[in-house]
Order: structure tokens, then sequence, then C-alpha cells
């Protein structure tokens, strides 16, 4: 009787620690499922959050953003009076012939927006951000980025301009330093304008803005940077037959290829 005395205890001792064994088994799967659980409830509250926010945020459009999703050139000086012609720049901030076309170009342009003779916007793209490296991802959107916040500062102008004049090798990109403090410096963004500007910069505020500036390009069967329109044709400053230039950089010549083309 002791010995089956004994084999009972030893098997219900068996069986009080298999049953303790299956408890803990337990306690850690729920532990895990409860941990799993609080995983996905955290995954779909920040999913839920960021639609709302999606909703509320990045929708910004700068103060002298188009229609056509661009950026106009605000005069300084004349208003245009009546009808005159509207000139449309497409542009990438790493495009070095952009850079070239703006220093050649660029002060006439503004010259003529600034004597009330034409208005202009500018479309930037950003296609040139697949060629970075060296750490600066998306050069040519954080600048598009960078510039549309400019605008909402009233320096639009000045910092389109710093940035074609900074422009890099191509591929090496623009830092985050220089975008949000170097060439708004440069751009004369100080103080309480340079808290908005930079604060726009890094919210990503006018990303949508970009996204849709970039997409007028091939909306309106632009292929390449820089391209000039009116009217949507194309304005040509260089024959490639003839290997000579069509438009001389100087505010008449501009002028009167601007004027032939609307009327052609």
């Amino acid at each position: 009787m002791a010995n089956n005395s004994n084999l009972s205890k030893r098997a219900a001792l068996r069986r009080q620690q298999e049953l303790e064994e299956r408890q803990a088994r337990q306690k850690r799967m729920m532990g895990i499922g409860l941990g799993v659980l609080a995983i996905i409830a955290v995954a779909i509250v920040a999913i839920v959050l960021t639609q709302v926010v999606g909703r509320n945020s990045n929708v910004a459009t700068p103060p002298n953003a188009t229609e056509g999703h661009g950026i106009q050139l605000v005069s300084q000086d004349t208003k245009p009076s009546g009808e005159v012609p509207h000139l449309v720049i497409y542009e990438d901030y790493q495009c070095p012939g952009c850079k070239s076309r703006e220093q050649e170009y660029g002060s006439v342009v503004t010259q003529l927006v600034d004597e009330g003779r034409i208005t202009v916007e500018i479309r930037t793209a950003y296609f040139l951000d697949s060629v970075n490296r060296d750490g600066n991802a998306k050069s040519s959107s954080r600048a598009a980025l960078a510039a549309a916040a400019a605008d909402a500062v009233g320096k639009y102008r000045e910092y389109h301009k710093v940035v074609f004049d900074n422009q890099p090798n191509e591929g090496a990109g623009f830092s985050d330093e220089q975008l949000r403090v170097d060439f708004a410096a440069q751009a004369g963004i100080t103080g309480e304008a340079l808290t908005e500007f930079q604060k726009l910069y890094d919210d990503k505020a006018y990303a949508n803005f970009a996204e849709k500036s970039y997409k007028a390009m091939s909306e309106n069967g632009i292929t390449q940077t820089p391209t000039f329109t009116v009217d949507g044709k194309e304005l040509k400053f260089y024959d490639e037959a003839a290997k000579s230039v069509l438009i001389e950089p100087t505010a008449e010549s501009l002028m009167e290829a601007i004027e032939k083309l609307k009327n052609s």
C-alpha cells in the first residue's frame, strides 16, 4: 500500500508540475498575444492619426501659387495693365541647364515682370532626385519645398536665385543645412520670417503643392528642363540645326520672341 501511495503522490506531483508548466506557457502566450494586440492597436491608431493629419497637413499652397500649380513672380514695380503674355517656366533646382538659363536670362525675365510687360510662373520638377548621393537624398524636391516656403515669407524670387547660384555638381545635392539656414540667410530671410520659413520647410507644409507642380510637367507634355512656354507653345532659345542663338539675353530680344510666339 505504501508503494501505491508513493506512486500516487509522484503522479499527482507530476500532474501538478505539468499543469503549472501549461499555465506558465499560457501566461507567456497570453503576454505575447497581448503584446501583439497592443502593437496592432498602436499601429491602427497611428494609421488613423496619419490619415487625419494627412487630410489637414501638407495641403497648403504658397501665397503666390497659380491654378497651374506654379509660383508666380510678383512684380516689384509696375503691375501689368490689361492682358499681357504669360510665360511658364519648368525647371529642376539640380538641372545644370536650368542654372545656365537662370544665370543668363533670369534678370531679363524679372525685368520684364517688374515692367509689367509679362507675367511669369515657375513650375518646379524634381526628377533629378534620382541622381543624389552622399546623403543628400531628394535634393530637388527638398529645394522645391524650401522655395515654396520662401514664397510664404515674401522671398521667393531671392531664394530661387540663391539656390541656382549655389547649385553643386549634379548628384552632390543640397544639405538641409544649406536649404534651411545658409540659403535663407543669403536670400535675406531673418528673424520671425526665418522661424516661419524653417518650420514650413521642416513640416513639409507644401509637399502636396510641390507634387502637383511636378505632375503639371508631364500633364502638359513637357519632357525636359528647362522649358519655357507661352500659351502651351515652347519658346526656343537656340536653333540646334543652325547652331545659333535665337534669343539674346536682353529684355527686348526676349519680349520680341514671346510676343511672336504668342501671336503665332
